[in-house]
Order: C-alpha cells, then structure tokens, then sequence
C-alpha cells in the first residue's frame, strides 16, 4: 500500500537528521525566494536544488510527484488565465481567446512557483516525523509574545502539526469519495458539474466528522493547551549549521542571477 500524500516516510539520510527547525526555516526561505525570483535560470536553479536535496534524503521520486499531482488542475487553470488574460503580444487568436506571448510567460512562471512550493512541502514533510515539526516550530516561535495574543507557542505549533497531519488524510478521503462515487455511477467526465457537488458534499461532512473526533479524542485524553514535554530534545549540530550556510550561499547566488 503506497504512502499517503505529505506523510512522513520513515529514513536514516542526512536530510532525516537534520534539526526541524533547520528544514522548516530552509523551507520558509525557499518559499520566499520561489516568488522573489523574476527569471527562467532562478526557476531552473530551484528545480535542480529539490532534485539534489532529494536524492539526498534517498526517497523515491514518485512520492513528490504524487504530491503534485492533486494540484494539477488547479495549476493548469491558473496557466490557462495567465494566459488568455494577460495583455501583451499576440500568438493566436481564437474567437474571445487571445493568447499573449507575456501571459504565457507569466502562466509558466507562476505554474513552476505552485509546484516548487508543493514539493518543498513534500520533501519537508516526507523527512520530518509530524511531532518533531510541532516541537520545532514550538520552539522558534517561543521567544514571541504571543501571550498577548491569547495564544502560546505550544497551541499555535500544535494546529500547524494537526493541518499538516490533516493533509495526508483529506487527500485519502477524497480518493475514497471518488470512488465510493464512481462504485455508485457517476461519471466525472461525462458529468463534471454534477460531480462537484457528489464529491464536496460527502467530503465536507468527512472532514468535520474527523475534526469532532480528533477534537472529542484530545478532550478525552485531558488536553489542557498548556506547555508539554516532548520526546524530541533539540540541539543544533555541525550538519544543521552547514545546510544553513549553503542555503545562504544558494539564496545570494539566486538573487544574482
């Protein structure tokens, strides 16, 4: 049975051993840096760095692809209105469908954005036990005031971890709802705007069930909010402060390009 979707896998790489904190800031710059860059080279460059850094952390590559794959239609839709709506110099034209050679430009950029951000998600979460971000991201943001906030470091780093722990199940849900749908005759191609709402609907009733379970669990098991202690004891290594140093060195080379 394959693994489901942004789930950890399990591994004795470097990448597995390295600090969580250290991925989840690599992760956060390289986000920035995925919409910083105006160019083709930078993009390419980002491309050949998740490629490096995953061949590093010795997971199979059909695991990010599948990462991607739920999100297609939604990148090709973004695409398509760059596309078709941005002004500039025309390729064609198709009835009220102009295609521009800038929209096609900014729809390639744009895509290959969506789909380093989705894979750099895939890799964090693929190499990262779920608790080990929780106690990561807890301690980063611990030195913030968020008491005033209303909120503790410990709170906030445990919704992260229940959205990222979330994800791998809602992407299993909806291929059950599939097809328990298809099993009862619909057609999502023949019928696409009668399956929107056969999908969404059991779906959404899916996904607040689990919530009120995980929250009814949690409650039960005497879930205060407070400060808890973690299995994972922090430290930063050599190794940690080498990935961020060649991270740095790879970010200024991007900016320079």
């Amino acid at each position: 049975m394959q693994e489901p979707v942004f789930s950890y896998v399990p591994g004795a790489s470097l990448l597995h051993r390295l600090d969580p904190r250290t991925k989840v800031v690599a992760v956060m710059l390289l986000g920035i840096l995925t919409f910083r860059i105006e160019n083709f080279a930078g993009i390419g460059a980002l491309f050949a760095f998740f490629f490096a850094l995953a061949l590093l952390s010795g997971l199979p590559m059909k695991l990010f692809f599948r990462a991607v794959k739920p999100m297609m239609l939604f990148i090709f839709f973004i695409f398509l209105t760059q596309l078709f709506f941005t002004d500039g110099r025309l390729l064609a034209s198709y009835w009220i469908l102009q295609p521009s050679l800038e929209g096609l430009e900014k729809g390639l950029k744009l895509a290959a954005r969506f789909i380093l951000l989705l894979l750099f998600a895939a890799l964090l979460t693929a190499s990262t036990d779920p608790s080990a971000i929780t106690c990561g991201i807890e301690r980063m943001l611990r030195p913030l005031p968020l008491r005033w906030l209303g909120i503790s470091s410990f709170e906030l780093a445990t919704m992260m971890n229940i959205s990222i722990a979330f994800l791998p199940l809602l992407f299993e849900r909806v291929e059950r709802t599939k097809a328990a749908q298809a099993a009862r005759g619909m057609d999502f191609v023949k019928n696409p705007l009668r399956s929107i709402p056969a999908l969404a609907i059991p779906l959404l009733r899916g996904v607040i069930r689990d919530a009120e379970e995980l929250a009814l669990a949690m409650e039960s098991r005497g879930y205060q909010g407070g400060r808890r202690t973690s299995i994972y004891e922090l430290s930063m290594q050599k190794n940690d402060w080498k990935a961020l140093f060649i991270l740095a060195f790879f970010v200024i080379l991007i900016l320079t390009l």
